[in-house]
């Protein structure tokens, strides 16, 4: 089921249940160059429309820093000022995730990119990375075309046979999806990936006037400020990677974590739906876990009506409710009684409208999504081979599993990948960097978060005894803090911590 990973605290959540994987390799398929920064033009700020208080402009870099004749390409920027402009420090610049959501967006949102503290003394300032949003968007899909894909991909999400006709359809549907993206823009499909956003964002904070580069990131914004580290250590300042993605995990083990997290998760909420009144599941995890399962495979594939609800529909549900437990344990125990009796608006209603930052104008999120991970991960196993890891993945996560193995099929026939692959990173020489994670995140295991701690040669972890995803600033006031005083001051915890939720 390919669950992209996000911040999405409150609004909207960072998960797909239709299946989708955040894909964890760096890297481009030749290394842009890591020399200095070309002098950048001041920036020309100005109001954006319909926005109180943030202000858009644009930077240009080229398509491929090895290849000028290539041209530019167009970023979208977005900040708000420092709320106290006589102790202002500089530049944050903040990465919500996905791949493929937009940095623009979440500061047009404002909500909970800081503290007020932090607000106070830095410029919050977005941006939508190569591809996405408003930066020269990549388009693979139409919305017709990606509404067929994900119902393809619901319908074969527990099968087991590589040859059934629904496989071989969807493996046609995962193979013009690459093709569509070569259509759309063959020069920037070959320099899409995270690498190359990394480069991209050096000359943002040249832009910006900064020396150093000042950075929040959650979740896939964790992989990309990891690697930018790693690539210009020199240029970090103080940088925050919240729920952590490690760089060295190849494509098929990053989606057999994340599986693992999601189920885990679900019996948690199995546990408490037992211990709730009403609950529409029997007793016990095993059981719990059948009954589910047999009422997703009886619901429709395709939607008949706007209120049908699909398979897509609930996993997109159940996974959505996994991000923040507290927040909707109850509401999905409610929602699955419902659908149960036949009214699925409660479920549709959790799902939401996934990625869409903006849902009345139109998105190439997904389009974003799948392309950047195809791009950063090598081929992933035709069906022969993903059918066995549907096998293996449904004995330990009988309901995230398969669909998450079947996720990856796309990858296997994507046009272009990445000549690096996953690789760990090191960043010698950099400051001090934060590394954020909480212990039952189910979309970015705290094991994720420890590795990437260990790699990095000045990371300090923070621990949080938490299940949601996402965590500074709202979840733990002991997070806050620690980030706050280092933000503010460039002070670092003297070792590993441990925070409550």
């Amino acid at each position: 089921m390919n669950v992209p990973s996000a911040r999405r605290p409150g609004r909207r959540l960072s998960m797909l249940g239709a299946v989708m994987v955040l894909f964890v390799s760096g890297c481009a398929a030749t290394a842009p160059t890591v020399d200095s920064a070309p002098a950048a033009p001041a920036l020309q700020w100005r109001p954006c429309p319909g926005q109180d208080e943030v202000e858009c402009t644009e930077v240009f870099v080229p398509l491929d820093p090895a290849a000028p004749e290539l041209g530019q390409i167009s970023l979208a920027l977005a900040r708000r000022p420092a709320t106290d402009p006589a102790a202002r420090i500089g530049s944050l610049l903040i990465e919500p995730g996905g791949p493929g959501l937009s940095g623009v967006e979440e500061v047009f949102a404002g909500n909970a990119l800081s503290t007020p503290e932090v607000a106070a003394r830095y410029d919050i300032v977005g941006f939508d990375p190569r591809g996405v949003g408003r930066s020269d968007p990549l388009w693979c899909f139409t919305e017709e075309q990606m509404n067929q894909y994900l119902d393809q991909l619901a319908e074969i999400g527990w099968s087991v046979d590589p040859f059934a006709t629904p496989v071989t359809a969807f493996a046609k549907t995962a193979t013009s999806f690459g093709q569509g993206c070569a259509a759309d823009n063959p020069e920037l499909l070959r320099r899409i990936g995270t690498r190359y956003a990394a480069a991209d964002l050096d000359l943002i904070r040249a832009a910006l006037g900064e020396e150093r580069l000042n950075y929040l990131g959650w979740s896939y914004g964790t992989k990309l400020g990891a690697i930018y580290a790693d690539m210009f250590p020199h240029r970090v300042g103080r940088m925050v990677l919240d729920s952590a993605i490690d760089p060295a995990l190849n494509l098929v083990e990053f989606n057999k974590g994340q599986s693992a997290a999601l189920e885990a998760a679900l019996r948690r909420f199995f546990d408490y739906c037992a211990a709730a009144d009403g609950c529409p599941l029997p007793q016990g995890r095993d059981a719990a876990t059948a009954a589910l399962k047999n009422f997703l495979v009886s619901l429709p594939v395709q939607r008949a009506a706007p209120d049908t609800l699909t398979q897509a529909d609930a996993m997109m549900a159940l996974s959505t409710a996994m991000y923040n437990p507290g927040e909707y344990f109850g509401k999905l125990a409610s929602a699955l009684t419902a659908g149960m009796n036949g009214d699925g608006h409660p479920l549709q209603e959790i799902g939401g409208n996934y990625g869409e930052q903006s849902p009345d104008e139109p998105s190439n999120f997904l389009n974003a999504l799948y392309a950047i991970n195809c791009f950063d991960s090598p081929p992933t196993p035709d069906a022969v081979g993903t059918a066995q890891l549907a096998v293996a993945w449904n004995q330990d996560s009988p309901i995230f599993g398969a669909p998450n193995a079947w996720g990856g099929l796309r990858c296997n026939v994507f046009p272009d990948h990445s000549q690096i692959g996953p690789r760990r990173v090191s960043a010698p020489s950099a400051p001090p960097i934060l590394v954020i994670g909480a212990l039952r995140d189910a979309a970015t295991p705290i094991e994720w978060s420890r590795s990437l701690a260990s790699q990095l040669t000045s990371a300090v972890l923070i621990e949080v005894d938490t299940d949601v995803h996402a965590v500074y600033p709202p979840v733990s006031s002991c997070v806050a803090a620690l980030v706050d005083r280092y933000l503010l001051t460039g002070e670092a915890p003297a070792h590993d911590t441990e925070c409550g939720g």
